[in-house]
């Protein structure tokens, strides 16, 4: 339950960063703290790429697969946001319960 949790909060994250990387053409961190480390043209495609992403995290947490939340958190990470890595760490986590119970992972 915890990993659905943490994937989730990835997910959102990373379609808020998919967002305004691609509207604004700077990352979520510059907005947040002020440091320009990337900007320009590079982050519209940038900013769809996770915005695809994190739709998949939202997909995988929604229907209970941690595949689709490991995948989506990776994707999501091109937002760019780091954040989205919670995507990874939520599915790993499903997959981990999943194992310790015996009940096979979707």
């Amino acid at each position: 339950m915890i990993g659905r949790i943490l994937s989730g909060i990835g997910g959102v994250v990373a379609v808020v960063a998919g967002i305004l990387s691609a509207t604004t053409r700077e990352p979520l961190l510059t907005h947040l703290t002020g440091l320009r480390l990337l900007g320009g043209a590079i982050l519209i495609p940038l900013g769809v790429i996770g915005l695809i992403g994190g739709l998949v995290n939202l997909y995988g947490v929604y229907r209970g697969k941690p595949w689709f939340m490991i995948g989506g958190g990776l994707v999501g990470t091109l937002a760019p946001s780091f954040v989205s890595l919670l995507g990874v760490l939520g599915g790993g986590l499903e997959i981990w319960e999943a194992r310790k119970s015996k009940a096979p992972a979707k």
